[in-house]
């Protein structure tokens, strides 16, 4: 469990929820970052199942991108297995 993180190379916070008892993220800040020919720009990722996981307080600010396919991404329903073995919403 980490609070009041800085961090200023952070593109990503993923696989939230991947655990049914896992930590959450909170006070996250992602400032002055410059992204430049990549796939994904910002991303917050959390898998489609029921966990203690959380994100909180995250902010992104002054983030210059060239040239990113998909600049923001929040993915609440993540599964990179075609919807195999990922939700326990069923």
């Amino acid at each position: 469990h980490m609070t009041n993180l800085v961090y200023f190379l952070v593109a990503s916070i993923g696989s939230l929820g991947k655990s049914a008892n896992e930590a959450g993220v909170r006070n996250v800040q992602v400032r002055n970052v410059v992204l430049t020919g990549t796939l994904n720009g910002l991303r917050i990722k959390a898998w489609a199942r029921s966990s203690t996981g959380f994100a909180q307080a995250i902010v992104f600010d002054g983030a210059t991108m060239n040239n990113v396919q998909h600049p923001i991404i929040i993915d609440q329903r993540y599964c990179p297995h075609d919807g195999q073995d990922c939700s326990d919403d069923q």
